[in-house]
């Protein structure tokens, strides 16, 4: 047998049994299944049981016919197969002379009969023709059609989860060939081919068989030529005036949007040889709509007469006369930043509101592509096919700030190759190689050097790269800066093999899959030219804060090396498919795979191990190159050994692999994560009509992402971290001093390293438990209805504690001795471990009509509950962490609570409808022939969307009540002191504010909201996804307009609208409880379709 991974065939099979007029087997028939488009057969007998299985089929249409001695022939002239679709096409032979033959027109049915997968998916034809307007958003990559699928849930950002698991959790596809961006775990679709080239996208979330790594699944097929040469010109248009003005938006932004291409497809040698290619350009000029909150004139100049919170001498403690600072006291760095504010023009502009500041700035987009696809048979038993999809994208991102806007180059390619070998009747191996190459890179169009020279900072190490001070607030002004610029390439490079063996009643199924895996991206902690926060804890203002120099804590890095990992993945599985009756099929299997950690081509990665006391120990990779690179700040912040003991804590040992006996991946890979699948479907009464599924799989997450570079420069960029303190009217430190004292090396004191990020290096995998159970019948008129419960238990789940939080205390994180903390020498240090759970539940209904007398549709509802303890207060589905820090890691079950994304209610319908004019229609069918014309050919396509809101948690910014430094380390929760919301929301006010108070403070109290205060030892009481957002009612609609030129050429004329009704679904309101934006949205939210109302006109020339 060849080595074999889990490779994820996108080959379907047509199975069946064969039987006589009295039920009975009917063994040694010969079946011909054939490919129409290609005119390639498939020929195979029945077995002792009358089975037969055609394997390794590829999407498309086909012919069966069934031959035996003594029956007339059985044929069904069409049987559509999607990919990795397993259809069951019966035959019940007549007596009679082989010569004659029984037709069979019927459809194969709607119910899947022999395998417990539940999946959905999109043919070519809902691809182009439901009224998505991909297009709106930019990009010619259908991906975004995928959430108005059954069971898929998106949030902002567009990232999906599948049928409850989240992004991380499930594989993307094309043609078999992973599509995983390995920097960020997430889909890459700009890889994706041209709509015009794809001939389906398929989500499979539920009972994958241990072919399958992750839960989710989302394969896309690529569409091959066939012996009838076809194509198509195609033509998209965009423009403002078929759009609405965006929730929130002054105005309409500029928009003219031009997408054209064509296609072309057919054969070089008839029955042998066929190819298939795609051409797609897009120029996209638009204008992006701009929203920020910005600061006054008058608070400029410290006049901040206008505003609510008062505001005290920081050094001193007594209120300011007149709210004013002191023109003496103003920085001349701040000067200098909001220079690059612009001044308030949305709403009052002599007080402070919540994006006060809005404009549309140009935001042109350009890309080019091209898709290429060859299928050739090589002999009756032997076939291969190649595609290589091309593309390159050009953006343009202007900012609010009046700085140049950014542009970004992606250069995305996919390729794969396969090899099908009919090795015998029961015998079959797939062979398939491929890559994924996405490379994307920004560039700054300002000198930053100069700029950060100008704002006179003192202390910051060498500037390497372009960038400016990164300056936060936490009170809802809009933040400053610019990071290091950004770039990323991920590379990926797989091999997969299939090998099927068919032995009487069982289908037997091994795999193998490796996946070379290297990645570079830019690194710099975000902190090139300095990080400064600002919360308002010295005057009351964080604005105030500001102009004084009084950052409640500062950050720099002295990063010069950028991540460049590499590793592989390999995987192996072994499944069965067995009929123990006619009526019953049982699937089983087993998966191992084995995930070995990245390695730095230079040996910049750093790991914490947490067993040593007070100091830990910090170990690097073994070899010179690696001590090389470490910065000398570094060394002298964690008193690196053989310095001698510091106010009696030993020196921290510095160590490589080779002497404390770790691999130079700084983790041990786990070898035992084994994945056992078990899996039934079940025909209760002998036909097609009624089916019974149901299973139970365990499923291993891949550790991409931040995993895959997380320990990446920590001893090589030396990052430092401060945190300010006025004693006695002394500031710690004050701009333009970035530090308590010194600059450059010598600033890098005791207990202001951070480490960000370790990992456990016993790190276990995270896996999902999933159960189901599904039932499905076939309710006539060429419609289906099923009805499933799914649930699922994710064990091992990753979570980022901060293993230096000390206990709470009522003392001032800055009064409290090093000692307090578990390793005195760090400020932070996060780690990536396992051992968080969560928790899904869902009830999931669905009905779909197949296409018949011109309707077809699909509507699904789906019930969920999902709950996990990994995240602390999240808005998406975020990485593979659970959205970023938690801020008490010393009770990690205080963050349980609602999954934000997953809606409990989700009911999405997608449907076409040609109308029954003209024609071959059933209305003037026998008209003139100029009205049939007229009236004849219109399609209505649409999709209605009906949602709740996602799960949302109350926050706070500024303060540390539980004097643990956590304003730094996450989001920090307050008191809930009642019900948050209400009956009957809207934009302004969408919860109830008074249902929160700063932790300890009174409810009602003038200070409720001012969590600026002493600590209180404890933190806020408030549960996580506690706050139900805005839901979502979207309702697109396209019409279209065919025109027949000639037999074979069809002209389409077409028009679709998202969110048609305009309605204003809302994006997500301020979560902080102490800022002016709390419960306030001013835009709406972009997933789903949901913004603005956009139109789309049409030119499609079909041949």
């Amino acid at each position: 047998m060849p080595f074999l991974l889990p490779a994820q065939s996108t080959f379907g099979s047509i199975v069946g049994t064969v039987t006589d007029p009295s039920g009975a087997a009917v063994p040694s028939a010969k079946v011909n299944v054939t490919n129409l488009g290609e005119n390639i057969t498939v020929s195979l007998e029945t077995d002792a049981y009358g089975n037969y299985e055609a394997l390794n089929l590829k999407a498309g249409s086909y012919q069966v016919s069934v031959e035996a001695s003594g029956f007339k022939t059985f044929r069904v002239a069409q049987v559509p197969l999607a990919a990795r679709q397993v259809v069951r096409v019966n035959a019940t032979l007549e007596v009679g002379a082989v010569s004659e033959r029984v037709e069979v027109q019927a459809l194969p049915a709607l119910v899947t009969t022999d395998t417990q997968t539940v999946a959905s998916g999109l043919d070519n034809r809902m691809v182009l023709e439901l009224p998505a307007n991909y297009r709106g958003a930019g990009s010619t990559s259908p991906y975004r059609l995928l959430s108005f699928l059954p069971g898929v849930q998106s949030d902002d950002s567009f990232n999906f989860s599948v049928q409850g698991a989240v992004p991380a959790q499930t594989e993307v596809t094309l043609d078999g060939i992973s599509t995983v961006n390995v920097t960020g775990h997430n889909p890459l679709p700009e890889v994706y081919p041209s709509a015009e080239g794809i001939a389906e996208m398929k989500v499979q979330g539920v009972g994958g068989n241990a072919e399958f790594g992750q839960i989710g699944d989302i394969t896309t097929t690529s569409r091959g030529g066939s012996n009838a040469y076809h194509g198509s010109l195609f033509e998209y248009l965009q423009n403002r005036a078929l759009d609405a003005t965006p929730f929130g938006a002054a105005s309409k932004p500029q928009k003219v949007a031009n997408t054209f291409g064509g296609s072309l497809g057919g054969r070089v040698k008839r029955d042998r040889t066929f190819f298939f290619t795609t051409f797609e350009a897009m120029q996209y000029r638009q204008a992006a709509a701009l929203q920020a909150t910005v600061p006054t004139s008058a608070m400029r100049s410290g006049d901040f007469s206008r505003e609510p919170r008062a505001l005290r001498d920081p050094f001193s403690g007594a209120p300011l006369p007149s709210k004013q600072v002191p023109a003496s006291q103003i920085l001349t760095m701040p000067r200098k930043v909001f220079e690059f504010y612009p001044l308030p023009n949305y709403g009052p502009t002599d007080v402070q509101v919540s994006a006060n500041f809005r404009k549309n700035e140009a935001a042109p987009i350009t890309s080019n592509q091209f898709d290429v696809r060859l299928d050739h048979l090589l002999t009756g038993k032997q076939s291969v096919f190649g595609r290589l999809s091309w593309k390159n994208i050009s953006t343009t991102s202007p900012t609010w700030q009046l700085l140049p806007a950014d542009t970004s180059k992606v250069q995305a390619r996919n390729l794969v190759l396969s090899h099908n070998y009919n090795i015998g009747p029961s015998l079959l191996n797939e062979f398939r190689f491929g890559f994924t190459i996405n490379d994307s890179a920004v560039s700054y169009h300002f000198d930053g050097w100069k700029l950060t020279a100008e704002m006179g900072l003192q202390g910051l190490p060498e500037l390497i790269y372009n960038g400016l001070p990164g300056v936060t607030f936490s009170q809802g002004t809009s933040g400053f800066g610019k990071g290091k610029p950004n770039f990323q390439y991920s590379h990926l490079y797989q091999w997969t093999d299939n090998f099927t063996f068919v032995k009487g009643r069982h289908t037997f199924k091994f795999g193998g899959d490796v996946r070379r895996i290297h990645a570079q991206s830019a690194l710099s902690f975000g902190l090139s030219h300095g990080d400064f926060r600002f919360d308002g804890r010295f005057s009351g203002i964080d604005v105030a804060d500001f102009l004084i120099g009084l950052p409640f804590m500062s950050r720099y890095s002295a990063a010069k090396i950028n991540n460049d990992g590499s590793t592989a993945h390999y995987a192996v599985f072994a499944q069965d498919s067995v009929k123990v009756t006619p009526q019953l099929t049982l699937e089983y299997g087993l998966r191992w795979e084995y995930h070995p950690a990245y390695k730095d081509a230079n040996g910049n990665i750093t790991n914490f191990d947490r067993t040593v006391p007070q100091t830990g120990r910090v170990i690097i990779p073994s070899g010179q190159s690696a001590r090389d690179l470490t910065y000398p700040g570094f060394l002298l912040s964690i008193n690196a050994c053989p310095a001698p003991d510091w106010n009696g804590i030993p020196c921290t040992p510095f160590l490589q692999a080779d002497q404390v006996g770790w691999p130079d991946s700084l983790r041990y890979a786990q070898k035992n994560d084994l994945a056992p699948r078990f899996g039934f479907a079940y025909r209760p009464f002998s036909n097609t009509k009624t089916a019974i599924r149901g299973g139970l799989g365990r499923y291993f997450m891949v550790p991409l992402g931040s995993f895959y570079y997380g320990l990446t420069a920590i001893h090589a960029s030396g990052v430092q971290e401060f945190t300010n303190s006025i004693t006695g009217g002394t500031p710690a430190f004050r701009l333009p001093q970035v530090s308590p004292g010194g600059s450059g090396i010598t600033s890098a004191g005791k207990g202001n390293a951070y480490f960000g990020t370790a990992e456990d290096p016993y790190y276990r995998d995270p896996f999902a438990i999933q159960w189901h159970l599904t039932v499905e019948r076939d309710l006539g008129w060429d419609t289906g209805l099923r009805l499933s419960y799914i649930g699922m238990r994710f064990v091992q789940q990753p979570w980022a504690p901060d293993l230096n939080q000390p206990l709470p205390s009522t003392v001032p994180y800055t009064q409290r001795p090093l000692t307090d903390r578990p390793f005195p020498y760090w400020s932070r240090v996060y780690s990536y471990d396992s051992g968080a759970n969560a928790i899904y539940n869902a009830a999931q209904t669905e009905v779909k009509h197949r296409f018949r007398s011109g309707v077809s549709f699909n509507s699904a509802w789906t019930w969920a509950k999902h709950l996990s303890d990994n995240g602390n207060a999240p808005t998406s589905w975020g990485n593979e962490l659970g959205n970023g820090r938690i801020a008490n890691s010393l009770d990690r079950r205080s963050n349980r609570g609602n999954v934000a994304p997953t809606r409990r209610h989700r009911w999405i319908t997608n449907a076409i409808y040609e109308l029954p004019f003209g024609k071959g229609r059933r209305y003037l069918s026998q008209a003139h022939p100029l009205l049939q014309g007229l009236a004849g050919g219109w399609r209505i396509s649409s999709i209605l969307l009906l949602q709740t809101g996602p799960y949302l948690t109350a926050t706070f910014s500024g303060g540390d009540p539980s004097g643990t430094n956590a304003s730094v380390r996450g989001t920090q929760r307050p008191d809930a002191v009642g019900s948050p919301n209400l009956d009957n929301p809207t934009a302004d006010r969408f919860w109830n504010r008074a249902a929160f108070v700063c932790p300890g403070r009174a409810p009602g109290a003038a200070d409720q909201f001012n969590c600026n205060v002493s600590p209180i030892g404890r933190f806020g009481n408030g549960g996580v996804g506690i706050l139900l957002g805005p839901g979502s009612i979207n309702l697109s609609m396209g019409l279209g307009k065919e025109f027949r030129i000639k037999e074979r050429a069809t002209l389409k004329v077409e028009s679709s609208f998202t969110n048609l009704p305009n309605h204003p679904n809302l994006a997500n309101p301020g979560t902080d409880i102490t800022s002016l934006a709390f419960g306030r949205t001013t835009s709406a939210r972009g997933g789903d379709s949901g913004g603005n109302r956009i139109g789309q006109f049409g030119l499609r020339l079909v041949f």
